[in-house]
């Protein structure tokens, strides 16, 4: 666990709802020198606290459709493991992945445009490792939210956005596949990158951002490092109704310990949550509060998420 003051919470808390904040302005915000900034942010990314500044996209936008992929993994060989998470590292189409203590053993997301197939994002995966695998579970991904401010207590939601379908050209995709690798990458890099000038680059980024392709600029923490345990939820709503949907989807935006939910139809579970919690008594009096709150929903299953494989970012094969 690492020990942060008052000035590293300020700097993390800026950077958790906008990484492209010039050092001069993180500067203002937190009262603090900027070589002093910029020495503490390295320092975090060094130790391991910030591994990575991430751009949050519009999926719909992109047309792009999102599944979570549960794997349960069996005779694993020596350094079998290690060739799973490299290659899912390397991946077209699966993206944020993280090991399991539970049933399953491995999750991980993926991301496919609507010129790919589900089978043609996962046939090579399951045609190497096939023999490693147990069990799987695909499941897709009709909505869900991710509030990366409840790290530091902060309950900030969001402003709602629209699913619109806006026409991209080639430099716009190339941006777009520049910030995903690095949200903090400047327009003067960009444009050594693009052939169009640093304003020009602003200027559609701007646009961007205006036309909520671009939704946010944020950074993903190791949760351990500040202090947290990560647990995954899954519940069934044993009848569906409207009211008790609404009242579920506005509890687990508003609980200072859920961090994100994603929510899919048709399937054995309805939703599966993200909660941070500090201990297993904590992970207790959440479970008592939440059957207390919900009695008709059942948890269908717990486990603790033991290690990050690969942090957010949208896979590679969405910007071909």
């Amino acid at each position: 666990m690492i020990k942060l003051d008052s000035y590293d919470k300020k700097i993390l808390e800026v950077l958790l709802n906008n990484s492209r904040e010039q050092i001069s302005s993180i500067s203002k915000k937190v009262r603090l020198r900027r070589e002093n900034v910029n020495y503490r942010i390295n320092r975090m990314i060094k130790l391991g606290l910030i591994n990575g500044f991430n751009t949050i996209f519009n999926d719909k936008s992109l047309g792009l459709t999102r599944y979570s992929f549960f794997i349960q993994l069996t005779n694993l060989k020596e350094n079998t493991e290690r060739e799973i998470f490299d290659y899912l590292k390397n991946s077209k189409y699966m993206t944020w992945s993280g090991t399991a203590a539970g049933k399953w053993s491995l999750i991980t997301d993926i991301v496919i445009p609507k010129n790919i197939e589900l089978n043609d994002a996962i046939k090579e995966f399951l045609i190497k490792f096939g023999s490693f695998i147990e069990e799987y579970t695909i499941l897709k991904i009709e909505g869900g939210d991710y509030f990366d401010n409840k790290f530091f207590g902060l309950n900030k939601i969001d402003k709602p956005f629209e699913d619109r379908k806006i026409k991209l050209d080639d430099k716009d995709i190339k941006i777009l596949s520049i910030l995903n690798e690095n949200s903090k990458t400047n327009c003067v890099e960009i444009s050594n990158k693009i052939n169009l000038t640093p304003n020009g680059i602003n200027n559609r980024i701007k646009l961007l951002e205006k036309q909520e392709i671009i939704l946010k600029y944020t950074i993903s923490l190791n949760h351990k490092m500040l202090g947290f345990e990560w647990y995954g939820i899954q519940f069934k709503i044993n009848k569906f109704d409207k009211e008790i949907e609404r009242k579920l989807r506005l509890y687990l935006t508003n609980h200072k310990k859920i961090i994100f939910f994603y929510q899919y139809i048709g399937s054995s579970w309805d939703y599966d949550v993200g909660l941070i919690v500090k201990n297993s008594t904590e992970l207790r009096d959440f479970i008592h509060e939440f059957r207390k709150e919900f009695p008709n929903i059942k948890i269908y299953d717990v486990f603790l998420v033991l290690d990050e494989t690969s942090n957010y970012k949208l896979p590679k094969g969405v910007f071909i």
